[in-house]
Formats: C-alpha cells, structure tokens, sequence
C-alpha cells in the first residue's frame, strides 16, 4: 500500500504543482485518504475544491486505482495553519 500512497502523492502533486499531499491507509477499508495542502485552494469554495481534485484524479488514475482512493480533504497552508492552532 505504501508504492500507492508514493504514486497518488505523485499524481496529485502533477495535478496540483506545489501542493503537498499527506495520506494514509485507512484500515480496514485498505484505501488511502487524507490531505491536500494547496496554495492555489486560496479563495476556492470547499466543494469546487473538492471537484477538482474528483476530476483530476478520474483523468489521471485507471478505475482500478480510483477504487483505492477515499475522502481527499483539501486546505490552504494558512487554513492548516489556523487548525493546529486551536
């Protein structure tokens, strides 16, 4: 699982040039979720965030791959920022 996590951070970081993707396996589903961290979601509503990367990862990754991803949570830097603060 760890090769996938490597090859979606890769996809999502051509996707999304700068970004930083943090992910992880989430058992016992075996799917790989998590965050990520963009400059570019800056003044970007939550769902169109989220379309983004739904329509980027369909156009990147096969079926078989897609099946292997769960919830893609997006944030900017200052957003990750403001939530370790509290």
């Amino acid at each position: 699982m760890e090769e996938f996590i490597q090859h979606l951070s890769t996809v999502l970081q051509q996707a999304f040039p700068g970004s930083t993707p943090e992910l992880e396996q989430f058992a016992p589903l075996s799917k790989v979720g998590g965050f990520l961290i963009w400059d570019g979601f800056d003044g970007v509503e939550q769902l169109d965030r989220q379309r983004l990367v739904s329509t980027a990862l369909r156009r990147l990754l096969p079926p078989d791959e897609l099946l292997q991803v769960t919830t893609i949570l997006t944030a900017t830097p200052e957003e990750v920022e403001l939530m370790k603060a509290d």
